[in-house]
């Protein structure tokens, strides 16, 4: 739908600020709010012909903003796939598709942290020429590893590239791809601080570069007013990294206070995207996901759940992030769920959790003071949806309440079939096992409330 100018009154307005909710009118004009309250209906009651919607029983709030996304994954059940049943010009088109779901689920915005061949500054670009439909993008590139490597170990080459991340070994390679990246277009740079050995699991995550590799990234990167994301799954890589200057803290599981006063201490975001950890730790059984891993990931959300509190209270701008993109975590289903999981297990309170999704999500999109939050002069990225997020923010994840999805003035079409997706030749394995989707959570579900084994 073109721009133009539309009222949506009588809704249940949710600002994205954690502030208290109210019933108030939006006007939008092109691609922007123009008014909110009763200078909307004062307003629009001046504008001849000025489109209505009816949002009675209804609430508005900004679009949902994911901080952690891997666009080009499309679903992987594991690094099998990713690093040898995954072609480029492949995972463009599949990409395709993919962005439009998590659109027409509430989401407008989001950070994709690493891509398969740095496909995601194409991706974020055919976006913002209208090439493709999709939420808006920040991108990163290949994930920066040394030969240790990162989440899949000994898997990862020594040198060169594989799948989504790069190996650097020494200065000199770490300034060429940062700013061989910073070239291309990306908007952050993103490090695997840390990496694990599937042999020496049990000991976690080790650090993997070396604290003046780290300055220097952050160094060449902010010189050419880029931000430095990293991947960190310990209290001292989070130490390290903010102390070298990363402006991002992807994870941040197992955190001191020490890790805490670091974050605050140097103004870094976190983002800690637990939902694929929560998928597999409570619904892992239905999709016949490993039981040690299943308990793995939920004592790394309980043990890490305090901390993350005190970040929060200590006002770390806290990020909600899906690691959407693998089988546990499929497009245009989770966005909502880093909520649910704030509130659960870190105490927050809805509209808290809220803001984390919107408001604190326009840190990652560097965005600030332009999405996030609605108030006159913001671009009018917004959802409107048939029930109450302040009770109850799982109702972001239902699609059938979703009443209107706007991206920068223009109303996303909801009503359009998605084509059906067939099997692609050589291109799924089942490492994590099947794909999770809405229905098998929902038996599982039922199956808990009833008491039942779901093996």
């Amino acid at each position: 739908m073109e721009h133009g100018s539309v009222l949506i009154h009588d809704a249940k307005l949710i600002d994205g600020t954690g502030g208290p909710s109210r019933q108030a009118s939006v006007l939008i004009e092109g691609e922007r709010i123009a008014a909110v309250g009763t200078e909307a209906d004062d307003r629009a009651a001046q504008m001849p012909g000025v489109a209505s919607f009816n949002a009675s029983g209804m609430s508005v709030m900004p679009g949902l903003i994911d901080g952690h996304v891997h666009s080009t994954f499309d679903n992987a059940a594991g690094h099998d796939e990713l690093f040898y049943h995954r072609r480029p010009g492949m995972a463009a088109l599949t990409a395709v598709p993919n962005l439009r779901r998590m659109l027409t689920s509430g989401l407008t915005g989001f950070f994709d942290a690493d891509s398969l061949y740095d496909l995601g500054v194409d991706l974020k670009e055919a976006v913002q020429c209208g090439v493709i439909e999709g939420p808006r993008m920040a991108v990163g590139g290949y994930a920066l590893m040394t030969s240790v490597g990162g989440a899949a170990g000994r898997l990862m080459p020594d040198r060169g590239t594989m799948a989504y991340a790069r190996m650097v070994s020494g200065k000199d390679e770490i300034v060429a791809e940062v700013r061989r990246q910073i070239k291309l277009g990306v908007d952050w740079i993103k490090v695997h601080v840390t990496g694990s050995f599937a042999h020496r699991r049990a000991e976690g995550e080790f650090i993997t570069f070396t604290m003046e590799e780290l300055r220097t990234i952050c160094d060449i990167a902010h010189d050419f007013g880029i931000p430095v994301a990293g991947h960190c799954r310990s209290a001292k890589s989070v130490k390290f990294a903010c102390e070298a200057g990363f402006d991002q803290i992807i994870h941040g599981t197992l955190m001191d206070d020490a890790a805490v006063d670091a974050l605050v201490k140097h103004q870094a975001m976190l983002v800690p995207a637990l939902t694929f950890q929560a998928n597999l730790a409570e619904f892992g059984d239905a999709i016949h996901a490993s039981p040690v891993m299943q308990d793995l990931f939920r004592r790394e959300i309980e043990s890490s759940a305090e901390m993350f509190q005190k970040a929060f209270k200590a006002g770390v701008p806290l990020v909600c992030g899906s690691e959407s993109g693998f089988s546990v975590t499929p497009y245009g289903d989770w966005h909502y769920r880093e909520m649910e999981v704030f509130v659960k297990y870190l105490g927050l309170t809805p509209l808290e959790a809220i803001r984390c999704a919107t408001e604190y999500g326009s840190l990652v999109l560097r965005m600030k003071g332009q999405v996030g939050v609605l108030e006159a002069g913001r671009l009018a990225d917004l959802i409107v949806v048939d029930g109450d997020p302040e009770k109850d923010v799982t109702v972001l994840g239902q699609r059938d309440r979703l009443r209107m999805v706007m991206l920068g003035g223009r109303q996303v079409d909801l009503g359009r079939p998605e084509l059906e997706r067939k099997p692609l030749p050589e291109w799924r394995t089942h490492d994590f096992g099947q794909i999770l989707t809405k229905p098998i959570v929902e038996s599982a579900r039922a199956a808990q409330a009833a008491g039942q084994s779901l093996r």
